[in-house]
């Protein structure tokens, strides 16, 4: 009675938003069964999943229904007007339709209209009743709520040692007040200027890292206090919501927390703790004006550290990671004339990057459609999307430089130089991995400062792949495939045919292509197991770059010597 009524009419807009309801609550508790026949019974109850008020005659039938049973009804009164509740039931593709199935092969939430189109093959897809039940005890709760528990310590431990470096450098200021005034007795007068400056360029400093100092501090209490929301809103929801809201809350704040892990990073990175010093001996052993003295500072990395928790998935997804059987053959991506093509990149709303022969970086939408092209001062060769952000950057050989792109908007932003003919890029934590002419890799961080050299080899570096997991790289030179150490330490090399692309699945098997030999082979991350995946049979011609796309059910193969683009479905 109930919950197809209020589907319906959900569906149909005329009933308001969960928020907007709760709004309503703060002015007018009536019944709303009641109140659609014009009485005005003041309600005691609220259903979560129906979305209604209820009185305790409406509670008692609405016990009745056996398809009802599995409601949440909670008190009216512990509903927390300060507490949002983000998590959203209606579908993005289909807006008539409401969000209640849960693909496992995916790890999506969709709803009955995505199923045929989406879904149609995978092998299991739950009602959303079933893929939540238990939610609050499962991995994903506890992982989500680990995660947000620690970012806040984190981020109240970096709070705090930002708080007593503020009140450390003022002590600071005093002690070599104090300090100066002394020298400045034990001098002739003519030192007063030179004392004047001295106190100036305290002052200057004082200021220039309190002023730094508090800008970061109104960073990390923007992120803390989103963080703390997100917590509220998992602990009400946990005590007083349905299953369902959880597990759509849940999911929802899993990119939200990657990203917020990104910020913590970021903002521990650029953190340093400052110090200032006053040389008073120096000052009294001489005698010249101009030795009067010297104020001198001190950075070093903030100390504070944050280990990220990889996120898992609830229950239903804790198996083991399967593994790719084989590829079957999907589709052609109609490229637009003329985009020959080196390397392809998968934003995080599944955008394909595409590098060229031209100065150009075409965008394909959803992976398939063509959507435009910007427009790079050089031909571009590698192109990576940096993981959890809206930020991809290309290489541009002929400029021995990288290019920013702003993913979101599809804009340019900063450019780099490198200083080497840069071809092969990759990621890894926090940093940009480019490599190229003559085994050369340099790492930079994700603002694009150049922190070190690595030198392996001496063939070109045309593609590279970074393993986190094994702190290592597999970088492609023309009929070689090396592994090897961060310090450029060779783990192993393997013949190979030709110059093509390389990459990774979910368990980190390495995939590479036969530009001659016309085919894809897997290895173990090891190197000791190898087989071939795909081959001329299956419209493998001279393949080029390739990559998995974001939830590895789908591998695309630049191919038949740069000209189009095959897609394969992966078969688990």
């Amino acid at each position: 009675m109930f919950s197809n009524r209020k589907r319906y009419q959900r569906i149909k807009g005329v009933i308001p938003r969960t928020a907007d309801i709760i709004t309503e609550m703060a002015t007018a508790s009536f019944c709303d069964p009641c109140t659609k026949a014009n009485l005005s019974v003041s309600a005691t109850r609220y259903c979560s999943d129906c979305e209604e008020r209820l009185c305790p005659a409406c509670v008692e039938s609405h016990a009745r229904f056996k398809a009802l049973t599995s409601h949440h009804v909670i008190d009216l009164s512990s509903i927390d007007l300060n507490i949002p509740v983000s998590a959203k039931k209606i579908c993005n593709l289909h807006p008539d339709m409401l969000l209640d199935y849960y693909c496992t092969d995916h790890g999506i939430v969709c709803c009955r209209a995505c199923i045929p189109k989406e879904h149609r093959k995978c092998e299991k897809v739950l009602p959303l009743e079933h893929a939540s039940k238990d939610v609050k005890k499962s991995a994903l709760f506890t992982d989500v709520m680990q995660d947000i528990n620690q970012l806040i310590t984190t981020l109240k431990h970096l709070q705090d040692n930002r708080e007593s470096n503020l009140q450390r450098l003022s002590k600071t200021k005093s002690v070599i007040t104090e300090q100066i005034s002394e020298v400045k007795s034990r001098l002739l007068k003519q030192i007063d200027d030179l004392e004047r400056d001295l106190q100036s360029e305290l002052s200057s400093l004082q200021r220039k890292h309190e002023t730094e100092i508090n800008m970061q501090k109104e960073e990390i209490t923007k992120v803390l206090n989103s963080l703390k929301t997100k917590q509220k809103e998992i602990d009400f929801l946990k005590d007083h919501g349905s299953n369902n809201q959880i597990f759509h809350a849940l999911h929802q704040h899993v990119s939200s927390i990657k990203s917020a892990e990104v910020n913590v990073q970021k903002m521990i990175s650029s953190s340093h703790e400052i110090d200032i010093a006053f040389d008073a001996k120096k000052a009294i052993r001489m005698i010249r004006i101009d030795l009067f003295g010297q104020l001198s500072e001190t950075v070093k990395p903030c100390q504070i550290q944050y280990n990220s928790k990889k996120i898992q998935q609830a229950q239903i997804m804790t198996e083991k990671i399967k593994r790719i059987v084989k590829f079957e053959k999907d589709t052609e991506v109609k490229l637009k004339a003329g985009c020959d093509s080196f390397e392809l990149a998968i934003t995080v709303d599944n955008k394909l990057l595409l590098t060229s022969f031209k100065p150009k970086l075409y965008v394909y939408r959803d992976c398939k459609d063509y959507e435009t092209e910007i427009i790079l001062s050089s031909p571009s060769y590698g192109v990576v999307v940096i993981p959890g952000t809206e930020r991809a950057v290309v290489t541009l050989p002929d400029e021995e430089s990288i290019q920013f792109i702003n993913t979101a908007n599809m804009t340019k932003d900063d450019k780099v130089k490198v200083s080497f003919t840069c071809y092969g890029i990759t990621v890894g934590r926090d940093r940009i991995y480019v490599g190229g002419k003559d085994g050369t890799i340099k790492v930079l961080d994700t603002n694009g400062t150049i922190l070190k050299l690595i030198k392996q080899g001496s063939g070109d570096i045309t593609f590279l792949v970074y393993d986190d997991c094994h702190e290592q790289f597999f970088g492609r030179s023309h009929n070689k495939l090396q592994c090897f150490k961060l310090d450029g330490t060779l783990v192993y090399s393997k013949d190979v045919s030709g110059t093509a692309g390389v990459t990774r699945d979910r368990q980190g098997n390495i995939y590479y292509g036969g530009y001659y030999t016309s085919n894809i082979q897997r290895m173990s991350p090891d190197g000791e197991n190898c087989e071939e995946m795909l081959k001329e049979d299956d419209g493998i011609d001279s393949p080029y770059g390739m990559c998995f796309n974001n939830d590895f059910t789908k591998l695309f193969v630049i191919n038949n010597s740069y000209t189009s683009l095959s897609v394969y479905n992966c078969r688990y």
